[in-house]
């Protein structure tokens, strides 16, 4: 009651400057008024939404977009998640079959469910990608390490080599 109370000089005002205005200047205002309306519902309430409306197809694909490739992961996921059936000896042979990269001396022994790797002269980058490929391929999974940087080899024991290399034994389990 206090807000109709307050308000009723300001209505009373509007109806007596209402009433002065001529009836064509009255049709003006309507007018203008009734436009004002259709301009403040048409960007208060339709236009976003007609905007919405127009770029839903190209957000639609978009998200289609992102799922596919969100599936496409999940499922590499999985894959990656469970590692394909490897025999003993298919490890073994991976194993024996992949030592170039380790130095000229490298050597793999094999006792019971072990793997032994001894290396002489392993660049540790090729013994990083070897342990990598052997883990994912071979299932070869380390169990020990002993590894030490190898001496500088050739004539001049004081000139450090380009890459240092490793020298040590690794014990891997095998599947």
């Amino acid at each position: 009651m206090n807000a109709r109370v307050f308000l009723q000089p300001f209505r009373a005002a509007l109806q007596q400057a209402w009433a002065q205005r001529p009836p064509r200047e009255q049709q003006l205002l309507r007018w203008g008024g009734g436009f004002l309306v259709l301009l403040a519902l048409w960007s208060l309430a339709i236009e976003p939404a007609w905007r919405t409306w127009q770029s839903a197809p190209a957000q639609q694909a978009l998200l289609d977009a992102q799922t596919q490739t969100m599936r496409q992961l999940q499922a590499q996921a999985q894959r990656l998640q469970k590692p394909n059936p490897i025999s003993r000896s298919e490890s073994v042979q991976w194993l024996q079959n992949n030592l170039a990269n380790l130095g000229p001396d490298a050597q793999v022994s094999f006792q019971g469910e072990s793997a032994t790797l001894n290396l002489n002269a392993a660049p540790p980058e090729a013994l990083a990608r070897w342990m990598t490929q052997a883990r994912e391929r071979a299932l070869a999974m380390p169990l020990q390490a002993q590894l030490q940087p190898a001496p500088a080899a050739g004539p001049d024991n004081n000139a450090a080599p380009k890459t240092p290399l490793l020298r040590g034994t690794m014990v891997l389990r095998l599947p």
